[in-house]
Formats: structure tokens, sequence, C-alpha cells
């Protein structure tokens, strides 16, 4: 005879039923957070391990990658979880070079691979521009443009767009009552400073038998050029835009005083700073300087902060009065780093510098220290991301990866004779000795992409679709391009 379940046994199933299902979304969400945190089981020893995730993307775009030999299912750009450890990537697509690395998988990081650059094997070679001569080209901001006189003596700028697929050049003749004419027997020497950072005025340096003086030159409307030298009534050592106004410069004087002009009132500041060896603004926020020898014998390094009147000073080195001292600072993922350069030391802090007008204390963490035999002779971080500290001496440049707290060594074939320079924010490029190469920020992956050029700075256009660089025909020099991206 059927006997129906008691109650009480009816509450016993359901119980272990709903135990059951509880168990189930604890399991899926434990192994799904385990997925996300990188564990993978490893069938060779039997054992749940920690991985890694790493992120690739690569230029051009539909690449195919390799880990240890195993090509990936996708493309460029593509990501996969790797067990930790050291592992061979290889990034190629047909008609191009292919990128190799061997890099190392931290457990639960993530790690970026999104910078490889691929060249063709057979490049595509135009011409973008054609000049008599090439005297301190200079390239905007935004990469749209190209700035370089064609004599020194002519006050005479050749603008070439660069970010199109047809490249057109202007002549910009500076007016006659902007900069002094010499009298006879003498000679002008013009060459560019920098661009502004909206890509519209350019600072012009105007030599003049033994005299000097600087020159606001508005590429847009000419007729609001102006002399700074003669409108501020000052003798300038150096002048450089101020990153947050266009308006707005930073003079060092002959007298090594650091002040602030309003170029459009024609107005300056008195002393900001005394002593000053040099100076550079790195971003909208921040003027950086280096002192000479104090009367005690020290030299130090400080900050002002934008539109501020008094600076503050961070650190003071005793006994260095003929060794080199160099100071940068820039944002990396929301983080403010101050770079140092005294000596033959380089020191990379992280932390705050608050406005230099207030009496907040600074906090500086060390972050890394290490040795430049000899001392860098140039010091700064590279350009968009500020991922990575570079420091130069001779054929070396010591680079620095914020991001995996790591320093490489790249070696050059001839010592460099300006700033080491980037064709983006992961690749530097060099052009010294006579041939053209790139190579990511840890010296690997180095590709020549010219032969027999001009020892002249070769740039990236915006859209990274050409790289640019000048070379020699006859007696006229060209503006090469190379199709990157078909």
């Amino acid at each position: 005879m059927y006997h129906a379940p008691s109650k009480r046994k009816k509450r016993t199933q359901l119980a272990f039923i709903y135990f059951l299902m509880v168990l189930s979304v604890i399991s899926i969400v434990v192994v799904l957070i385990l997925i996300t945190q990188g564990y993978r089981f490893n069938h060779f020893d039997g054992k749940l391990e920690q991985g890694g995730l790493v992120q690739f993307n690569s230029r051009p775009t539909g690449a195919t990658v390799s880990v240890d030999g195993m090509a990936l299912a996708n493309r460029t750009a593509s990501k996969i979880t790797l067990s930790a450890g050291p592992h061979e990537v290889m990034i190629s697509r047909e008609g191009y070079t292919t990128w190799k690395k061997t890099v190392n998988v931290k457990p639960g990081s993530v790690l970026w691979l999104n910078y490889a650059q691929l060249l063709p094997v057979a490049p595509k070679v135009s011409t973008g521009a054609t000049y008599t001569g090439v005297v301190t080209p200079l390239v905007a901001p935004n990469h749209k443009k190209l700035a370089l006189f064609e004599s020194s003596s002519q006050p005479v700028i050749s603008m070439t767009t660069i970010n199109t697929d047809k490249p057109e050049t202007k002549k910009l003749t500076i007016p006659a009552g902007i900069y002094t004419v010499p009298g006879e027997g003498t000679t002008s020497d013009f060459s560019l400073m920098m661009w502004d950072a909206n890509n519209r005025y350019l600072i012009v340096k105007h030599v003049y038998g033994d005299k000097t003086e600087y020159l606001s030159v508005d590429t847009d409307d000419l007729s609001h050029s102006r002399n700074i030298t003669t409108s501020l009534g000052v003798d300038i050592a150096n002048v450089r835009y101020s990153m947050a106004n266009s308006g707005m410069a930073y003079i060092l004087t002959m007298s090594h005083e650091l002040r602030r002009a309003d170029l459009e009132q024609s107005t300056i500041t008195g002393p900001l700073v005394s002593n000053v060896a040099e100076f550079s603004m790195p971003d909208r926020d921040t003027v950086v300087y280096t002192t000479l020898t104090d009367e005690k014998g020290a030299r130090s390094v400080g900050y002002l902060s934008s539109g501020s009147s008094t600076a503050k000073q961070l650190k003071s080195y005793a006994d260095i009065s003929t060794d080199p001292l160099h100071i940068s600072t820039g944002i990396y993922y929301s983080q403010r780093y101050v770079v140092i350069s005294h000596g033959d030391t380089v020191d990379i802090y992280r932390g705050n510098l608050p406005s230099s007008d207030t009496k907040a204390s600074i906090e500086l963490k060390d972050v890394a220290s290490y040795q430049i035999p000899g001392g860098a002779d140039y010091l700064g971080l590279s350009p968009s991301e500020n991922r990575f500290v570079y420091a130069a001496k001779g054929t070396k440049i010591t680079t620095y990866d914020l991001e995996l707290l790591h320093s490489s060594v790249v070696t050059l074939s001839t010592p460099l004779d300006r700033e080491p320079e980037w064709m983006d924010g992961y690749h530097l490029i060099n052009t010294s000795d006579g041939r053209g190469s790139f190579y990511d920020f840890d010296g690997t992956n180095a590709q020549v992409f010219a032969q027999n050029i001009v020892k002249q700075p070769a740039f990236m256009a915006d859209g990274n679709t050409y790289l640019y660089y000048f070379a020699q025909a006859g007696l006229e020099i060209k503006l090469q391009r190379i199709r990157m991206i078909e």
C-alpha cells in the first residue's frame, strides 16, 4: 500500500535541494573568481596555479600572436591568460617584419604588450616635400604639420602638412618689422626653438652679429607675431611657452632669473627664482629648474607651479658644482613622478607636488635609484603616457619602466648630440649614424627603415600611417615617407 511521504521527510528533501542549489551557486562563483584572477588547472602536475592576463595589440592590427611556439586563435587585438613565468611571444603579419620578445608573466597581474610596431618588408616610399635645405625642423605637438627653415639666413618658414595623403608646403615670411634687420656686413641666423601646446605659435631665435633676440611667430596670422626681446626689454637666455597658456611664457634672463611674461600685454614679472641654471615645463602645471652653485657650494632643484609667484625647493646637493644636474617630472596613471639626475646618480620619486605658493608639505617616496657613469646629459620621460624615464649619456640610453619597475639600456652606434627622440610613447627612433632605425623602449626589436639619410629627426605623423625622414637628393633634401599601414 502507498504511503505519502511525511511532512518531515518532505522538509528534509527540500532542505537538501536548497543546500545543493546554494552550494552550486557558491561553487560557480568561486570558480569564476578564480578564473578572473588568472587561476588555471595545470594538468601536468595536477596543481591549481595563478597566472596573469596578457593583452596584445600591434600596428597594424590583425597580426598573429604566438606564445611559446603556439599560435593563438584570435588576431590582434587579443588577450590570453598565461601561466606565471617567462614566455616567448611572437607577433607576425604577412608582408611585415616579425616582432619578438621574452616576457615574464607575474601571478595575478596584467601585462600589456600593446605596442608591437611592425615594419613593411617592402616599404612603399614616397616624397612628401622637397627643400633646398633643412634647418631646425620641428613637428607640431599634434603631429599634423612640420615647420623648418630652408636657409638659416632667410626669415622664411616652410610649413608642410604631414597627416594627409598629399602633403602641401607653404612659405611663411616673418614680417620685417618683427625682427631686427642686421647692418651691412652682418648676417642673420634664424632657428626654431619650440611650438606652443596649441600648434599655432613658434618661438624663433634670431642671432645677428653678437646679439640675440627671440620672436613669437603666429603661423595662422603673421601680423600677430611679436618680438619677445624688444617688447619685454630684458636680455633673454632662454624662453619657453607656457604649456597652460600660449599667451604666456617663462623667461630665463641672462642674469639667471626665472620670470613669467604675458606676451599679449608685453609685461613681465619680477624674479620668481634666482640663480637658475636651466628650466623646463614638462606639463601644463609645473615648471622645474636647477640652480647654479650658491655661496655655500651647493646646487638645488625645485619647481614652480603654473601661475604661482613662489617656488619650492625639492633637493639640495653639495659638491657637484661641475657635475650634471637635471630634473624632470610627469604624471603616469594619476601618479606624479619626479626624476632627478645629480652627478652619476638618477633618482626617481613618486608623490605629490602641492602648489608652490602654499606651505603644504611635499611627500615624495623613493621608486628607484641607479647609476649613469659620467652623469646624464639628457633626462626626461617618454611622451604621451610618461611611462618610461630616460637618462642618456654618450651612446647609452637607460630607460626605466614605471609600470614594471625595471630598467633597460639601449646602446646606439654613435653618441647622441641632441635629446633622445621618441617615435611614440613606446619606441625610440634614431638617425644619428646616417641610417634610420627604431626600437622598443628596452632596445629590443630594432628595425632599420632607411639607409643614407640626413641626420635630422624622423617622426610619425598623426594617425601613425606615415613615418617621415629626410634624405639627400643632389643639392636638395627630400622629406621622404614610408606608409606603415596598408
